[in-house]
């Protein structure tokens, strides 16, 4: 019986989100105090963006017609963001970071987006997931594409491409969100 309540208590912890988090919207620019966490041994990155996207949603019937109240953030998490030289000041570097930031935010938006356009079927629960875990494995491979095509910031050229194409994304879909 003491085992099984040890397993318990253990998934609470491990499934815990970091204590400190905070939105594009409280802090869209990040700086080096950010960063907070401790690196992992052996890794070869200088520094590491944790950031991510969730939802939170809830639904009532009013004039037998379902309305749903759906909410996407992006967060950053600084306890899980680190980088490796506590005295680093590279503002390229940093720039890097926060392009991983911004494209958190840019999957945020579109996914905004995509619940505003959503008509519920059969399931709503099921099909606003579906469509959150579809950003979610894009906004990964957008993540991953980044770090490979620029190796982690220091391909310039390409790292300065990345930017001007995210800014140019996080304006449009700025701009079309004052629309609705």
């Amino acid at each position: 019986m003491k085992l099984f309540f040890f397993c318990i208590l253990s998934l609470l912890f491990i499934n815990k989100d970091p204590v400190e988090r905070f939105t594009y919207q409280e802090r869209s620019q990040l700086s080096w105090k950010d960063f907070k966490g401790v690196p992992p041994k052996n890794i070869q990155n200088s520094a590491s963006v944790n950031s991510g996207i969730g939802y939170t949603f809830s639904s009532e019937t009013i004039n037998s017609k379902l309305v749903l109240n759906i909410q996407v953030e992006s967060y950053f998490y600084p306890q899980l963001s680190w980088k490796k030289n506590i005295n680093e000041n590279n503002l390229n570097l940093l720039q890097h970071e926060q392009l991983h930031w911004d494209i958190s935010e840019l999957y945020a938006r579109k996914l905004r987006a995509a619940y505003k356009r959503y008509v519920p079927q059969k399931d709503p629960k099921k099909e606003i997931d579906f469509i959150f875990k579809r950003f979610e494995k894009e906004r990964q491979q957008t993540q991953n594409a980044y770090d490979l095509e620029t190796k982690h910031g220091f391909i310039r050229n390409i790292q300065i491409r990345w930017n001007d194409k995210v800014k140019e994304e996080l304006f449009k879909t700025s701009q079309h969100a004052k629309n609705f």
